[in-house]
């Protein structure tokens, strides 16, 4: 029997986390399987989803820390997994295995809107990435926003 598969692409960034919340709880509506991939991008340490072909690398790539594996199990175990469900870490570009981990995936979900203006052009964009080259379905899921204290408060507004 073959499984439907949801591939989402996760770091330890806030919107990371939401694509990784929302592909559970969409494997667990769906009874698909979940395949959660962190990619370490050693090319670009601080700005970790650089498109990767394009990035210069440096003359000292970071190696990978147990921090950034400890943290990153810690959030994808925070989710209670299912026994099928599975994390993989991989060292490469990450846009590129992302788009190569879904292949066979029947969607692709990847947290975006971290990085923009010269972030952007330093870093490149996973979700573009992803988006212009995967072969299946992406959801992009965008951090939650913080509240602002200069918005007004919405408490009059009723769902009907």
């Amino acid at each position: 029997m073959t499984h439907r598969v949801i591939v989402v692409g996760i770091d330890q960034s806030p919107s990371a986390r939401a694509a990784l919340q929302w592909a559970a709880a969409h494997a667990r509506r769906t009874g698909a399987v979940l395949r959660a991939v962190h990619v370490h991008n050693r090319t670009h340490p601080r700005l970790p989803y650089g498109v990767g072909p394009t990035s210069v690398p440096p003359a000292n790539p970071q190696p990978w820390g147990e921090h950034e594996r400890a943290d990153v199990a810690e959030m994808f175990e925070s989710l209670k997994p299912e026994p099928s469900w599975t994390l993989y870490l991989v060292e490469d570009h990450p846009g590129a295995e992302l788009v190569r981990a879904a292949k066979e995936a029947e969607l692709l979900v990847i947290g975006t809107g971290e990085h923009t203006g010269v972030d952007r052009l330093m870093s490149g964009s996973v979700s573009h990435y992803c988006l212009s080259h995967a072969e299946v379905p992406v959801v992009t899921v965008p951090a939650p926003q913080p509240i602002r204290k200069d918005r007004p408060a919405r408490d009059h507004i009723r769902a009907g």
